[in-house]
């Protein structure tokens, strides 16, 4: 089981919150993660988190959605059962009448692919328990938290920004995931 001690700072405004990691990533202190029950703009650039990857997975279950529709059609009307369609046998002149089919897998396997790489990436996966580090974050209330073992003797320094920058409340936690 994996421990981290954390500090947590505790906001009411978002401006604010957002200061505080501006200012904490200036004295070239590492953010853990904020946690806002609602979206906060810019807070992921300034936080420095990278472009997500999960359209590459996108197009992956699409290809593959693609593929298993033109795969499954062919098989069928080709080799499984033949069907001459207005007078016409050869199989690449079917293709037109292939769109709606291969379209709809296109779809659903994008649409699938993506709902389980998000719960994957996310880990929101059966079994997995919640970790609420504060009961009002999900309410009114914002947090940043820093790691307190990658601070090298930094600790009151993130204190004295947490509290500078307006958070109403600083603690410490310990997390086990």
């Amino acid at each position: 089981m994996l421990r981290k001690n954390l500090i947590i700072g505790v906001y009411k405004e978002p401006d604010k919150l957002i200061d505080g990691v501006i200012k904490l990533r200036k004295q070239g202190i590492e953010v853990f993660d904020c946690f806002t029950p609602f979206p906060v703009h810019n807070l992921d650039r300034e936080m420095g988190i990278k472009r997500t990857r999960l359209t590459v997975g996108a197009f992956i279950c699409g290809s593959l959605g693609f593929l298993s529709g033109l795969v499954l059609q062919f098989g069928m009307m080709v080799f499984d059962w033949p069907m001459n369609i207005g007078g016409k046998p050869d199989s690449y002149l079917m293709l037109p009448s292939m769109v709606p089919v291969t379209f709809e897998l296109t779809i659903l396997f994008t649409a699938f692919g993506m709902g389980i790489l998000f719960f994957y990436k996310s880990r929101m996966l059966h079994g997995v328990r919640e970790d609420i580090l504060d009961i009002r974050q999900t309410d009114d209330t914002l947090l940043l938290t820093v790691e307190a073992d990658k601070l090298n003797g930094n600790k009151q320094d993130v204190l004295e920004i947490l509290k500078n920058t307006g958070a109403i409340d600083i603690r410490d936690h310990i997390r086990q995931h």
